[in-house]
């Protein structure tokens, strides 16, 4: 029986008899390559030792005669070559046994044991169990042993014909260190790393002069070349490789393999500048996989792309992605935009939407035929799209409200419904959320664009103060929000009127409370989930809606009833406006009108908002209904709606589906910071102050000291009259407990986020933008908040 084979053998190509890491060097050097000399002893003589414990007759001797026709004085390596190794997601890497320069006849037999018994240990084991937690295949496989020539390096390393981490663009990462590349793959130390893009361009990282110099010794373009070739002769499939160079500069191929663990590309960062301002006012929450590729596909029809266009503004494009759950917006679109604007009418505010060192002054203002050309197709923008002009917009987006509430007037699924009914009726849904966000895009442009104006003209041009401008726009609002806000006092007020019905809000839970309510009390909160029960603490679908849990709705009226609202409505309360003295008639007129306006756009922009939780719930037990009816429960929420087509119309197994959506909650589980600004691949972080003070946007005036409490859920939170909230992020939900918190602070937000508004209206200090706020703010800490400066002091522990 033939227990060693070499690269010209019949059976060097069958991994089952050579394993596949020499079937793979025989490939390559029956193809050309230049691979040092090297022969497998096969599988069965392993077998055969698990068996007996001994060696097969023969094979002693046929290993020593082997190795000295090797020349094993000048040193062998020895190296496993397992039947299951270097698949895709299964690379045993690290877990058999490899010796480098054997040099004796004796060290050569005990190596070849040591590999053998390796395949056995508990680390191969561990690692079975890992990649197969189901508990299948986990037996240890078969172990052939490579016996190698060594080569002499003066540089050796590895090299991967894709970026492990960014496989989605067109460079080769090649590492190297001096000698042999052992301790490089052992991870004892740190190599000179260069990327060489397709177009043959080098770039190599910076490091000491030890790095540099080993930089210009290392024929980057010649490993990179080997390596497209190896590339084209297994189909393109991305490879790994371990290379070396021997004195004599012959490069050599040591292993090559599948890259077994590439970055999928759902969650690559892409390569430009991205922020979340903007982005995290339309979406704050992190977007689980369906919402995300739904925000993406409908970004077109509410990005105001199509309007950029028609007045002679080429958009960049994507306008936005998704990186990390996250919604982000392109810093090239902003800049794009700017370039269109003179120098003069650049609101100070810009600067904060571009990363740390982009300065307004750097982009090149419009010339004089560009003006004119955009000046001439602005002025025939309102034939194609009314809505640009701000008062049609106020009196047509109520009627296009109307429409839609109209569409969504549909029968709800009954009991028997199929999972064909259901998708055309998430469909249905799905194209009412779209048409939502196209009807929002006028509507949200000029609450943004008076909001910004105001600014400029009130702070910028008139000195006005921040807290001047912020009594501007906290002037008495009327939307659903308000609405809500005010249902949730009077109710907490009536319940502490009845001094048994406030004794069960103190004492009992509210999960037990919300199903033991009295009946008149009962039939209020019918009506107002009847109503209201679209909205939840967040927008995500992860979370149940009120209506799907009413004991949050009671968790918020118990905050309001241990500490009732002192003094009458808080609406309409904020700085008001004062003239003086600089200021004429005029502009007070005119701020005025700007004022009102813009809190009219403010409040018709929650109008949308409102309609669109509506719709957001609908999809939300769409997809639950499909989740039961095919087994996937909520996990269905991380597969895409293209996913979940071909899973009901039989494209997608729901097994694999199942698999595909696991793998994508588990690491949607991970916590993640969402960097500010994603630059090239990494993220940044807005400036933050350390110590006692940081800084943020104050978007509601006054100034307040009290506990700060940080909050997740404002229904389980355990929150006082006068405490300081610390959150993430916040939504309509949220604001039931404003009549009761000293103030806020956010981590993401802006003067548009509904939360802003909403303050304002209550007259309780704000502030949004402060960088990881939950982090940096102890819970329990006694704060300082100055809305009207943006300032947080942390005044204890």
């Amino acid at each position: 029986m033939v227990f060693i084979v070499g690269f010209e053998d019949s059976q060097a190509l069958d991994p089952q008899v050579a394993g596949r890491k020499f079937a793979s060097l025989a490939r390559a050097a029956r193809e050309g390559f230049a691979v040092p000399e090297a022969v497998a002893i096969v599988t069965k003589a392993h077998g055969h030792f698990l068996a007996t414990g001994t060696w097969p007759d023969g094979l002693r001797e046929e290993v020593i005669d082997t190795a000295r026709r090797l020349d094993i004085r000048q040193g062998v390596s020895i190296r496993s070559s397992a039947t299951r190794e270097d698949l895709a997601g299964q690379s045993f890497a690290g877990q058999y046994r490899s010796f480098l320069e054997v040099n004796s006849e004796r060290e050569i037999l005990s190596r070849i044991e040591e590999c053998w018994e390796s395949a056995g240990s508990e680390t191969v084991r561990s690692y079975l169990r890992a990649v197969n937690p189901q508990g299948s295949d986990t037996e240890p496989p078969l172990l052939a042993v490579i016996i190698q020539r060594m080569v002499n390096a003066s540089i050796a390393g590895v090299a991967f014909s894709r970026n492990p981490l960014r496989p989605d663009r067109e460079e080769m990462v090649i590492e190297a260190v001096k000698g042999h590349a052992e301790s490089l793959v052992s991870g004892h130390r740190s190599p000179c790393r260069a990327r060489v893009h397709r177009d043959g361009r080098v770039s190599v990282e910076s490091g000491s002069p030890s790095y540099l110099r080993l930089s210009r010794k290392t024929p980057w373009r010649e490993i990179a070349g080997l390596l497209e070739r190896l590339e084209k002769s297994y189909a393109d499939k991305p490879l790994d490789m371990e290379w070396a160079v021997d004195r004599g500069k012959t490069l050599w191929l040591l292993q090559v393999r599948p890259i077994t663990a590439l970055a999928p590309e759902e969650v690559l960062p892409p390569e430009g500048a991205w922020t979340r301002k903007i982005a995290d006012d339309l979406w704050a929450d992190r977007l689980e996989p369906f919402m995300a590729e739904v925000m993406l596909s409908n970004a077109p029809r509410f990005d105001l792309s199509r309007i950029a266009r028609i007045a002679g503004i080429t958009p960049v494009l994507p306008a936005m992605t998704v990186i990390d759950g996250y919604l982000y917006v392109n810093c090239d679109s902003i800049r794009r935009v700017i370039a269109h604007i003179p120098r003069s009418l650049r609101f100070k505010d810009l600067d904060n939407l571009l990363p740390a060192g982009s300065h307004l002054s750097d982009i090149p203002p419009p010339g004089a035929w560009t003006l004119a050309r955009i000046f001439l197709r602005v002025i025939l923008l309102p034939l194609r799209e009314p809505g640009m002009i701000p008062f049609i917009c106020l009196h047509s987006t109520p009627r296009a409200i109307r429409r839609l509430r109209a569409r969504m007037a549909l029968p709800e699924p009954g009991s028997a419904a199929t999972a064909h009914s259901v998708l055309e009726r998430l469909r249905a849904d799905l194209e009412t959320l779209a048409l939502i966000q196209a009807n929002n895009q006028w509507p949200y442009f000029h609450a943004t664009l008076f909001t910004w104006v105001l600014r400029w003209l009130a702070v910028d041009r008139l000195q006005m103060t921040g807290a001047g401008f912020l009594g501007l726009i906290s002037q008495g609002s009327d939307n659903v929000t308000i609405g809500i806000e005010h249902w949730f006092r009077r109710t907490a007020l009536q319940i502490g009127s009845d001094p048994g019905l406030e004794e069960r809000f103190l004492s009992e839970p509210a999960a037990e409370l919300a199903f033991s309510l009295p009946a008149e009390l009962q039939a209020e909160v019918d009506a107002f989930l009847q109503r209201y029960g679209f909205r939840s603490r967040h927008r995500t679908l992860l979370i149940k809606r009120w209506a799907e849990a009413p004991e949050e709705v009671v968790g918020i009226l118990q905050s309001l009833v241990r500490h009732p609202h002192v003094g009458g409505t808080a609406m309409g309360v904020g700085v008001p406006f004062t003239e003086d003295n600089s200021l004429g008639m005029v502009f007070s007129l005119v701020l005025r009108i700007l004022a009102g306006v813009t809190r009219r756009f403010l409040d018709l922009r929650e109008e949308l908002r409102f309609l669109l939780d509506e719709a957001l719930f609908r999809i939300r037990r769409d997809l639950l209904t499909l989740g039961r009816l095919s087994e996937m429960d909520e996990t269905i929420f991380f597969l895409t709606p293209r996913e979940i087509e071909e899973m009901v119309t039989g494209r997608l197994t729901p097994q694999l589906a199942a698999t595909i959506a696991t793998q994508r909650q588990q690491r949607f589980q991970t916590p993640v910071e969402p960097g500010t600004f994603w630059v090239d691949g990494r993220p940044e972080y807005d400036f933050c102050a350390g110590g006692t003070v940081l800084r943020g946007v104050g978007t509601s005036l006054g100034r307040v000291t009290g506990r700060a409490v940080i909050v997740e859920d404002p229904a389980a939170a355990t929150i006082r009259r006068g405490d300081v909230v610390v959150a993430r992020h916040t939504d309509p939900g949220w604001t039931p407990i404003f009549s009761i918190i000293g103030g806020i602070v956010m981590e993401e937000g802006g003067l548009l986020n509904h939360c802003s508004i909403v303050a304002r209206e209550l007259g309780i200090p704000s502030i949004v933008g402060v960088s990881r706020a939950t982090q940096l703010i102890p819970e329990g800490a006694r704060v300082t908040i100055d809305g009207g400066a943006g300032m947080v002091r942390i005044e204890e522990g």
